[in-house]
């Protein structure tokens, strides 16, 4: 079956779509472009790049023309460099929101539409999206799937220009997102609803993304949640995801490491979450393994899981001890050694982590080492050869007090 096109409808499609980008009448180009035949398109499409060169050197005269007025910025003595500050407008004449309307209507690869609609020249600060996704939806549906991916991983930023487009394509046409960090931090920043699609395949991702916790360093629990922490807990209490999601993603997201403020948030959630004593020993292996080395306030939340999922096997006692008296925060510290005084039927083998402090940067631990050293060196005997051999750690009066208690059995192994 053939079709035959005239060339005059050509002609007058072309020549309905010039008009209305020209008169930036968005809605009405939306719903001419929808209806346009494939050889319609493919003429628009053709003509299309030619238009937008004319409307841009339009735009470049009468900017030069205003700033030679001395109405740009500046008195316009300085010489006019081809670069404008484009604030709520776009660079090219304010055509740049049905230029985007008219190429996502027509052009028919993926790549080359995704290239139109992310020109730089097109966007503005509050560039609508309602009506390029409205035509962008009208498209085959793998099609709309193609272009929604790419143009998420064109997001380089929390505040990338392209987000609102990539993000309201991807809800409308239900592509599963890309595997893409930036994707993740923008839809943070957007502050999504508790009905948006995309907390399915995104709320996941949060916990691994880098950049999200300094997007959501912000959020607070006291005196009530904010935004985010609000949503969560509401989707937590309505079943669209568990507590045992949440927790397992807060311990994934600080054994990745990370800094005090990148964790701040979940920090907080965690503490919203409040486990109870089994989630907390279901978890009790990975709380141990935050204690050596995470930020101090990470730190402190493990060791009061590990309490609080108690009791334990001697071997986590001991770990979890040692792994705090090795911590350099001096609160933290002192916490080991007060929970290693009341594990003194384990003293042997608590020795090196009383032996660690010995040579911790605070006197106040080294001073509270130093006494338990020797109010109880009758449980550390068996391991007095490690005490014994951290005493040149301590400052020289309390090591001559240490050493007379534990020096003997030093000289008894050294020999003659």
């Amino acid at each position: 079956m053939f079709i035959y096109f005239h060339a005059g409808d050509l002609v007058t499609a072309w020549a309905q779509v010039r008009d209305r980008i020209t008169a930036r009448d968005a809605r009405g180009l939306a719903d001419l472009v929808v209806t346009l035949s494939d050889a319609e398109r493919a003429e628009v499409a053709r003509r299309l790049p030619e238009l937008r060169k004319d409307l841009r050197a339009t735009a470049d005269r009468q900017a030069r023309e205003r700033w030679a007025l001395g109405e740009g910025e500046g008195d316009g003595e300085d010489e006019w460099d081809g670069e404008w500050d484009s604030g709520e407008r776009d660079e090219i004449g304010g055509h740049g929101e049905v230029l985007r309307i008219a190429g996502a209507g027509v052009l028919a690869g993926p790549a080359a539409a995704v290239a139109w609609l992310t020109r730089r020249e097109f966007a503005a600060r509050r560039a609508g999206v309602e009506e390029v996704v409205r035509v962008l939806a009208a498209r085959p549906a793998r099609w709309q799937a193609e272009v929604a991916v790419r143009l998420a991983r064109k997001i380089r930023t929390a505040d990338d220009r392209n987000a609102p487009l990539a993000l309201a394509l991807l809800r409308a046409c239900g592509a599963p997102p890309p595997e893409h960090d930036p994707l993740v931090t923008a839809w943070l920043r957007a502050r999504p609803a508790a009905d948006d699609p995309l907390i399915g395949p995104l709320l996941p991702r949060i916990f691994e993304a880098e950049g999200a916790g300094r997007v959501l360093r912000e959020e607070r629990l006291e005196p009530v949640p904010t935004r985010w922490l609000s949503l969560l807990g509401r989707l937590q209490e309505t079943g669209r995801v568990s507590r045992a999601e949440l927790l397992d993603g807060c311990l994934r997201r600080f054994l990745r490491g990370g800094d005090a403020i990148s964790l701040r948030f979940f920090v907080r959630l965690h503490r919203m979450l409040d486990p109870t004593p089994q989630e907390a020993a279901a978890r009790v292996r990975d709380y141990l393994r935050l204690l050596p080395a995470a930020p101090g306030t990470v730190a402190e939340l493990a060791l009061a899981q590990v309490r609080y999922g108690g009791p334990h096997e001697e071997a986590e006692v001991v770990e979890a001890i040692g792994a705090l008296t090795f911590r350099p925060e001096a609160k933290l510290a002192l916490e080991g050694l007060r929970w290693l005084e009341r594990e003194l039927p384990h003293a042997a083998e608590l020795a090196p982590a009383l032996a660690t402090a010995f040579g911790h940067a605070s006197y106040e631990v080294q001073g509270r080492a130093a006494r338990i050293a020797l109010k109880h060196a009758a449980a550390f005997a068996p391991a007095g050869e490690a005490v014994a051999e951290a005493v040149p750690l301590l400052p020289a009066a309390l090591g001559a007090r240490v050493a007379a208690v534990y020096g003997r059995k030093k000289e008894h192994h050294d020999g003659p």
